[in-house]
């Protein structure tokens, strides 16, 4: 398991892999404790003490993201905390502030939680041009990039070039969850987020509710500021506060006016529409399915991907191709599967890699229709593919000079093969040949 450090000290980190989702949890339950306050007398000295302890255990995952979901979720128990505060209460909680500042100073967290105001921090820097990016990549992918393919999709078609910074995901739960889903997904996604908050907010007259929308709070902050969300212990305490909230609620038939259940849907349409009007519309990027096209009109190239042949981020490369040939590169769909071409006008087919039987077959039928085809590395025979010689010419082979394939020898009898020297199953240049001259 991976170890966290700052300036030479260890980021605590209770077996979840991240400081960040270990901060989240310890947030959720600092939280969560003051529950006892409303089911004890001594309930409030005993969260008190596990709300110190749990707070130093807070700084030392050196967290900021962690520290702005506490104030967020304290929020509504201060607000809706029992009045009169007696005296003695109060000086337990100034104790206990001084003793999490305390800890604060001695393992110097106070020095990166400043990072960022007074100074630039990469960290943040990083967060704000990759959220930068997830309206656009919303926008140019109405059906979603897919789950689980959020980072690495805007490590191929949205990140700089001058940049190299590796992403899983967008570093922010709601923002991932939101790339990744279409339109109606994003939508139900809000409503839900939203509809949980409304059964949680406090009626205004008890703060018996404020417990468990403080934990909500929390926990939609601290999804804002990372990827915390992903982990399953961290919707434990949620879902128990919002089991509570609604045995509350039942009791008491305290439930929220009519017009209130319409807010989660107007607030989510007006949330996407703020999001789609954030994107830009002349983008040279749409996404559907498993094509995505680079360019306008009808794909003069289609690329079937490879990540052996072509590196696992080709999109980068075939991005960099195209800026280098200063606005006078085709439309280019990329393609994980040939039944993804759906429209041939004098197009290009450039392929790698291994086929697969069902996409052989559609190579055979594609091939009379195809002005060209570039296969790079070939590792299926051209009888395979329909490929003879008299629809030879149609097709270039072209190999690096250290790849072995037994399939190789059967395109040389019929020509048209280019070596590349000093290359083997990776072809450094493959995105410039493969673009039209």
């Amino acid at each position: 398991m991976n170890e966290f450090f700052y300036n030479g000290i260890w980021r605590m980190d209770w077996g979840l892999g991240n400081p960040n989702k270990t901060a989240a949890l310890i947030v959720l339950l600092m939280i969560a404790v003051w529950s006892l306050a409303w089911v004890r007398k001594w309930g409030f000295w005993a969260a008190l003490v596990l709300f110190t302890g749990l707070g130093v255990c807070l700084v030392h995952t050196f967290s900021r993201g962690g520290l702005v979901a506490l104030m967020a979720g304290l929020a509504p128990l201060l607000w809706l905390a029992p009045r009169p505060w007696q005296r003695r209460k109060l000086a337990a909680i100034v104790v206990s502030v001084c003793v999490m500042l305390g800890a604060l100073l001695y393992l110097n967290a106070h020095e990166r939680l400043g990072q960022g105001m007074m100074q630039e921090d990469q960290s943040i820097s990083n967060r704000l041009e990759l959220w930068k990016a997830a309206p656009q990549m919303m926008r140019d992918a109405p059906t979603g990039w897919g789950l689980g393919n959020s980072g690495k999709a805007y490590m191929q078609w949205y990140q700089p070039l001058d940049r190299t910074e590796g992403y899983r995901t967008m570093v922010n739960s709601h923002l991932t969850w939101l790339v990744e889903l279409g339109w109606c997904g994003r939508f139900w996604y809000l409503v839900a987020w939203l509809m949980v908050l409304l059964l949680c907010r406090p009626d205004g007259k008890s703060g018996a509710l404020s417990l468990a929308f403080g934990v909500w709070l929390a926990f939609a902050v601290a999804a804002f500021f990372s990827s915390v969300a992903e982990s399953p212990w961290l919707w434990i305490v949620p879902l128990l506060a919002l089991a509570a909230a609604m045995g509350y609620r039942l009791k008491h038939h305290l439930w929220p006016k009519k017009a209130a259940w319409l807010l989660p849907f107007g607030v989510s349409v007006l949330i996407l529409a703020g999001l789609f009007l954030a994107g830009n519309g002349d983008s040279a990027i749409s996404a559907s399915g498993t094509k995505v096209v680079i360019g306008k009109g009808n794909p003069a190239v289609w690329l079937l991907a490879d990540g052996k042949t072509m590196g696992e981020y080709y999109g980068r490369h075939l991005r960099k191709a195209i800026d280098n040939a200063n606005g006078e590169a085709p439309t280019v769909a990329v393609i994980q599967s040939l039944s993804a071409i759906d429209e041939i006008n004098k197009s290009k087919l450039v392929l790698a890699g291994n086929l697969t039987a069902r996409d052989k077959d559609a190579l055979g039928g594609l091939m009379p229709k195809l002005d060209s085809v570039v296969i790079f590395n070939p590792l299926v025979y051209p009888q395979e593919i329909g490929a003879n010689a008299e629809n030879a010419w149609k097709v270039k082979i072209v190999a690096g000079e250290f790849f072995e394939s037994d399939a190789g020898q059967s395109w040389r009898k019929l020509g048209n093969v280019e070596l590349l020297n000093g290359v083997g199953e990776y072809l450094p240049n493959w995105a410039e040949i493969a673009l039209p001259k």
